[in-house]
């Protein structure tokens, strides 16, 4: 006979996520959980502070400017297998990027020769890029400079860009950035903004800017 051990017993409550195979991020593909909770207004310094402190316990945690991207897009391309699934993932990113989500993406401006793009800024999986990313603000699809975006967003494909945000947001992209060079050195945050005419890239919101951000988390 197995005897029954009685006592108090705690089960944590789960949270809501999409499941989203395929997502291409630095040359692979994964699979990643796009939670439904935000976390709560903060600079980027906590952002990345929260990132390491949660990463480290195996919990969902803030994101690059590249994966707010590739990780929806990737359930955009399977939206027609599970339209339910879909329909409900497409207002929940309509409802999240209109609270200006923030990023782990930080922009150097120099005063002279490239720009750096640091994703995942502030933590241990930190990586840079160089890029002249000044320019005139403007829709995505009518800059000249089409390698900006691929240094912010892993893509330069407007078209694949501007349908994906047509899909959950009924409008096109749009990129603000620093429209000349600076006398000295700017750091600016990369974030996302969304109303019903346009979805901003915005890479010129001051790093004291406090904002939600996304939870993630990589399973496979």
């Amino acid at each position: 006979m197995v005897e029954q051990t009685q006592g108090i017993k705690y089960t944590q409550p789960s949270e809501s996520f999409f499941e989203i195979p395929g997502v291409v991020y630095r040359g692979e593909s994964r699979t990643y959980r796009l939670f439904e909770q935000m976390t709560d207004s903060m600079t980027q310094y906590q952002l990345a502070e929260f990132y390491e402190k949660e990463k480290s316990k195996g919990n969902p945690h803030p994101m690059d400017s590249v994966l707010h991207l590739t990780i929806p897009f990737a359930a955009y391309r399977l939206r027609n297998e599970s339209p339910e699934e879909a329909e409900k993932l497409r207002k929940f990113l309509q409802t999240s990027f209109r609270q200006n989500p923030n990023t782990l993406t930080r922009v150097i401006y120099n005063p002279d020769g490239n720009d750096e793009i640091i994703h995942n800024y502030g933590t241990s999986d930190q990586y840079s890029l160089r890029e002249n990313l000044v320019g005139p603000n403007n829709w995505m699809a009518d800059i000249s400079d089409k390698n900006v975006l691929e240094s912010l967003l892993e893509t330069s494909n407007v078209n694949k860009i501007n349908e994906f945000f047509q899909w959950f947001n009924k409008t096109n992209g749009y990129l603000w950035r620093l429209n000349s060079k600076p006398s000295k050195k700017e750091e600016r945050v990369v974030g996302f903004n969304a109303d019903s005419t346009r979805l901003y890239l915005n890479g010129n919101r001051d790093p004291s800017n406090r904002s939600p951000a996304f939870r993630v988390l990589q399973v496979k």
